[in-house]
């Protein structure tokens, strides 16, 4: 047994460093973008003087005791560098695929176990290129909440029905919503809904279904949601970031059938059944198949958990993961949220907690029960088709390596602008910290955005003293394609024409003869 043990756990250690290594290799074919670069330099500010990074306004979702711990933790060996995004990226990835598998396994042993976690892998083993990669291995962006969701739901499978349980839960969940407000929708909600249900099924007394350990989990579910709207406000309160409210409202009902359409697509790209053209086209084709296998198979599984929540036979677990699953869609459909392909990035949990349903409903049916020669051969057979799919899979991982895109978005901006010892300056966000990473922090830029006839500081991923006319900043960048961000028009109505104009494609930079932080509009 110890021998087995050893086996397996070595076998996970070498898998988990292969996965990293080859989610990497995909996490270098997208540039990083202001998102991730903000997140970096909020870790590196965290943990070099400012823990509660006071004077900051972040994003609506703060990431702040998850992602940003998981960069500063990285940034002990590369620095707040584009490398240590890609790094983090492809450690996030990993890491979910590993905690989907150890789910899926459950409390299964021997074969079944194996199989459980197969269906699992192979559904989440190859993410798609193009709007995959910059989905699942890019910047924080909902992808990483998966992390505490599957821990959670792990704690509420295999922790012994004790008092401990539900508050490991209420405080992996609670981490999980501090960090990304999603959390609450995909994980308190699910959770206390079903727990509730099940706690109301139960035969005997009230005074039984009230201390039944369905019921303290959906008061765990409440506390988690308690928890981390009291860590955001203890955290304002003694002087710590701020964060935007999230800008969700409920759409108008005839849009509803066309953000339906738009959200299938978006599983498309998370499952992969969605590929722009990156591979050959036959290697194309056939992988988009095999991934539309693991999407038909997971969607039949979250249908039979469904229906099986709904006679009240289903698993605990299984069926939280399948009523989170439809949260997060049917939230994505009716509110204001942005639906275009990059969104996906607002229902990525939906793919691990799938392929985890799918593992631990498919998986017992794979098995070569006792009965008839034939069943037994057609087990067998299921196995093998299994297998065959996983080393087609594994093949394609190893095998395509997707072209390494420039270091940064506007790099060719960045690279200008550092050879000239151009040090300090203003730009629209999308070309703000990034810069700032991608130069090794040689050229910081901070963001901006366009008001009416002028540019103002951004009151989004930037901090106070960005602002501060302490800086000399000589330049402004712009793109020109997104004129929300500001234009050079504005700037040359606030200073003037400019000493010298850069244009690169879609860029303009403006080089100025005097500080344009003098007398520049306040910060948040």
């Amino acid at each position: 047994m110890l021998k087995t043990r050893l086996l397996i756990g070595s076998g996970t250690a070498v898998a988990a460093v292969g996965l990293f290594f080859a989610y990497l290799r995909m996490a270098y074919a997208f540039p990083i973008n202001s998102d991730g670069a903000s997140n970096a330099l909020q870790a590196w500010d965290m943990f070099h003087g400012n823990p509660l990074l006071s004077g900051w306004t972040l994003s609506d979702v703060a990431f702040y005791p998850t992602e940003l711990i998981q960069y500063a933790i990285v940034q002990v060996f590369t620095g707040p560098t584009v490398d240590q995004i890609h790094i983090a990226a492809a450690i996030t990835y990993t890491m979910i695929v590993l905690l989907a598998a150890a789910l899926a396994k459950g409390r299964a042993t021997g074969l079944q176990a194996w199989l459980r976690v197969g269906v699992t892998v192979a559904i989440l083993l190859c993410p798609v290129p193009g709007t995959g990669y910059q989905t699942l291995l890019s910047s924080p962006n909902h992808t990483g909440s998966a992390v505490p969701l599957l821990l959670a739901w792990g704690a509420i499978d295999r922790m012994r029905d004790t008092k401990a349980k539900p508050v490991v839960v209420a405080l992996l969940l609670g981490w999980g919503a501090w960090g990304d407000p999603l959390v609450t929708f995909v994980g308190a909600v699910p959770l206390a809904l079903v727990c509730l249900v099940r706690a109301w099924r139960l035969p005997g007394p009230l005074r039984s279904r009230l201390t039944s350990m369905d019921f303290q989990l959906a008061l765990a579910a409440g506390a988690s949601v308690a928890l981390s709207h009291l860590a955001t406000w203890a955290l304002h309160a003694i002087g710590g970031y701020h964060t935007p409210k999230p800008p969700i409202e409920l759409s108008p009902w005839d849009e509803w059938f066309g953000r339906a359409h738009m959200t299938a697509r978006m599983l498309g790209v998370l499952f992969g059944t969605h590929r722009p053209g990156w591979q050959g086209k036959w290697i194309q084709q056939g992988v988009s198949y095999l991934h539309l296998i693991g999407f038909v198979v997971a969607l039949v599984a979250v249908a039979i958990v469904l229906l099986r929540t709904l006679r009240g036979t289903a698993d605990r677990v299984e069926s939280i993961m399948a009523i989170a699953i439809c949260c997060d869609i049917g939230a994505e459909i009716v509110s204001t949220l942005p639906v275009d392909l990059m969104a996906a990035r607002e229902i990525s949990p939906v793919l691990p907690m799938a392929a985890v349903i799918a593992g631990r409903v498919v998986g017992p049916r794979l098995m070569a029960a006792d009965g008839p020669a034939g069943r037994r051969f057609t087990a067998r057979w299921r196995q093998g088709v299994l297998a065959g799919v996983l080393a087609l899979l594994t093949l394609n991982l190893v095998a395509y390596s997707p072209p390494r895109a420039e270091a940064s978005e506007g790099q060719e901006v960045a690279d200008w602008l550092q050879a000239r010892g151009l040090t300090y300056g203003l730009g629209a966000y999308w070309v703000s910290n990034n810069i700032t990473v991608t130069t090794h922090r040689k050229v910081t830029v901070a963001p901006v955005i366009g008001d009416h006839d002028r540019v103002i500081p951004m009151c989004w991923q930037s901090k106070t003293d960005m602002y501060d006319a302490a800086h000399d900043a000589r330049f402004i960048v712009f793109e020109k394609d997104r004129p929300f961000y500001g234009t050079p028009a504005q700037a040359m109505r606030m200073w003037g024409s400019p000493k010298q104009r850069f244009d690169s494609g879609r860029y303009a930079v403006l080089v100025y003869d005097v500080n344009l932080l003098a007398g520049f509009p306040p910060p948040c």
